[in-house]
């Protein structure tokens, strides 16, 4: 392999593996919340059924 192919394959390796790594530390410091604000229930579709879709008023 040339110099160039080697030099972008670090490259190209470097950004993968350090954007997990980054991603990995992002998640450990902050973890995703438990909790939410109150709101956004679910409403329901035709006639209060969970499982239909929502019908909004617009």
């Amino acid at each position: 392999m040339s110099g160039t192919a080697v030099t972008l394959l670090v490259v190209a390796l470097v950004v993968v593996w350090g954007g997990l790594a980054v991603s990995i530390v992002a998640l450990v410091r902050r973890p995703e919340r438990t909790s939410y604000p109150a709101g956004g229930e679910d409403e329901g579709g035709p006639a209060g059924r969970p499982d239909g879709p929502v019908e909004r008023d617009t």
